[in-house]
């Protein structure tokens, strides 16, 4: 397995990193414009493994019968409901090991409710699946959303496709919230009417709409920009400029910017971006709920190893289902620069901060955020990651942009 060392000779970052386009917003612009609009131009669009396994699937969905998502959990929630509303086909959905691990069980449920015809071929909750296209009536249900909003997602962009087009009504608290919002609200730049009032989601079926805007501008991603303000934090000195954010942002991510500010890090707009900085840190007590940001998880745990005393994160539940456990990974991996971390089913905190190390072997379990995450350690001392290629998930430039910032990696055998 290839293995990078990472360092910072300076330990002082200048730097204006190319951030990719948003996944969450390529990957519903993709599903809507091959629903509803083809002529729909998609700019500034992910370079995300993610999306490209998504977009490979959609141009090849009519000639082929056998789809693969690899690890791509949005490709494989969001393809399981758009094959399902397709008039005629008969498609196997699969991925990685991993996602086969991954639950879709309520998401495949809800839409059987709707007339869907769909098979488990092994394991009855988890992919592969096996969908036949059909038309889909719509109408009112209910559904647990308690597990994942990618479910919620997926059936919000096939809404408007049923033949009633569909009320949704969201039993217990919904986690990832605000990625319902961001699907409501790209939903409305293209022209559809979709209201969310509370715990309930209501869209009406549409037939021959035109977009509102010819082509959907992508805003990069708020998630990868996190390991910039980590970056930040770690630096001695720091200057980075994040081009192409909106000041007033769609993506829950870009609540980021309030959460570091405590700990030391100043994010103003200037222009079409932010300039982060470094600040005076207010707070050595982080208290956060993650719950609609679990992405997030991984850079806060990281800093409140590297610069708190006390932290406890929670809403963390989604973690252990994501592309690894992530609590279990974290706890091991910070261990191995002297901190101590207690983890829960939702939660983890903070028992002991890190010490001094000398070059941790860092693995990353086939999961780009903890290879991001764990990078920025490198400011304080020169650490090994392992695997570095799992970046190409999300980020695929991610190792690029810290060379441009002064970082050193060596690529050892």
């Amino acid at each position: 397995m290839e293995r990078i060392k990472i360092s910072h000779p300076t330990k002082v970052i200048r730097a204006k990193p190319a951030i990719p386009g948003s996944k969450s917003e390529t990957n519903r612009a993709l599903i809507l414009r091959e629903l509803y609009f083809p002529e729909l131009e998609i700019s500034g669009a992910s370079s995300s493994n993610d999306s490209a396994v998504l977009k490979n699937c959609l141009a090849n969905f009519r000639f082929k019968t056998e789809l693969n998502v690899e690890d791509a959990g949005t490709a494989m929630r969001f393809l399981c409901a758009f094959l399902a509303v397709q008039k005629e086909g008969t498609w196997i959905l699969d991925g990685s090991t991993r996602m086969r691990e991954r639950p879709i069980g309520l998401l495949v449920s809800a839409l059987r409710q709707m007339g869907a015809n769909i098979e488990y071929l092994q394991e009855e909750g988890f992919p592969p699946l096996k969908i036949k296209g059909a038309v889909l009536k719509g109408g009112e249900f209910e559904i647990d959303s308690r597990i994942s909003s990618q479910f919620i997602s997926a059936l919000m962009m096939i809404a408007p496709a049923l033949q009633e087009g569909l009320i949704l009504r969201l039993k217990g608290f919904s986690v990832s919230a605000p990625y319902i919002h961001l699907t409501a609200n790209i939903m409305r730049r293209l022209g559809f009417k979709v209201i969310v009032l509370g715990d309930e989601i209501k869209i009406k079926p549409v037939e021959n709409l035109q977009p509102l805007e010819a082509v959907f501008k992508v805003e990069p991603d708020w998630s990868a920009a996190s390991y910039w303000f980590l970056i930040t934090l770690l630096a001695q000195k720091a200057e980075v400029y994040l081009p192409g954010f909106r000041q007033f942002s769609l993506q829950g991510d870009s609540v980021l910017s309030n959460l570091f500010a405590p700990l030391g890090v100043d994010a103003h707009f200037i222009g079409p971006g932010f300039r982060l900085s470094k600040s005076e840190a207010i707070n050595t007590n982080l208290k956060l709920n993650l719950v609609q940001n679990p992405d997030l998880a991984q850079s806060f745990a990281v800093a409140a190893a590297s610069v708190l005393k006390e932290a406890h994160i929670r809403g963390l539940q989604t973690l252990r289902i994501k592309e690894t456990d992530r609590l279990a990974a974290l706890q091991k991996e910070l261990a191995k620069i002297g901190a101590d971390l207690e983890i829960g089913t939702d939660y983890l905190k903070l028992l002991k901060s890190a010490d001094t190390w000398d070059e941790p072997v860092f693995e990353s379990y086939k999961d780009h955020r903890m290879a991001m995450a764990l990078a920025p350690l490198a400011l304080v001392n020169p650490i090994v990651i392992e695997d570095p290629d799992v970046v190409k998930k999300s980020y695929p430039n991610f190792w690029q942009d810290l060379i441009a910032a002064g970082f050193k990696i060596k690529k050892l055998t």
